[in-house]
């Protein structure tokens, strides 16, 4: 390059100023809302290791994701086939939850990633849908809740059903 290509520059390149990077956008992580024990049942811990990270629930109503799963991952799971399934139609609240229980931790032996949870839409529930709720209360905050990564209702199923992402069993 001779001189003339740097005074061709030079005078290209007066009045531009240098882009300053924009700060790095931190979301706040919301922390979840505080477990009352007249609100969930308790059931016995599981006997392996809980991961840490546990489903959030997003502003779309009955979606849980954790941190990580892009939205592309729910649109798949919502319309995919479970490799196990249970039906707790006919269930009381407490015989639901510990149907989930053993429903969710044979599904994690068997090292299956999706579970669908037949729930029911509620229409015979006084005022609100009181299985499906309890369900996804206890995904977000139950002894399991580290082995969900996303809940999402199933597409075919008219918010009568839900897909359950579950977490690769590690063997720590």
């Amino acid at each position: 390059m001779g001189e003339a290509d740097d005074e061709l520059f030079a005078e290209a390149m007066r009045g531009v100023r240098r882009v300053r990077k924009p700060a790095a956008r931190v979301r706040p992580q919301s922390s979840p809302p505080p477990v009352r024990p007249s609100s969930i049942q308790h059931v016995p811990a599981p006997a392996v290791l809980v991961p840490a990270h546990v489903p959030e629930a997003l502003e779309q109503p009955w979606v849980l994701c954790a941190s990580g799963v892009s939205r592309e991952r729910l649109r798949r799971l919502a319309g995919a086939s479970a490799e196990r399934e249970i039906d707790l139609h006919g269930h009381t609240r407490d015989e639901g939850l510990r149907g989930l229980e053993s429903a969710l931790q044979a599904a994690l032996a068997a090292g299956a990633r999706t579970l669908c949870i037949v729930h029911g839409r509620g229409l015979h529930s006084q005022g609100r849908p009181v299985l499906k709720q309890a369900v996804f209360q206890w995904l977000r905050e139950g002894p399991c809740a580290g082995f969900v990564l996303a809940a999402v209702p199933r597409n075919d199923s008219g918010g009568g059903a839900s897909m359950v992402l579950l977490r690769r069993k590690t063997g720590r």
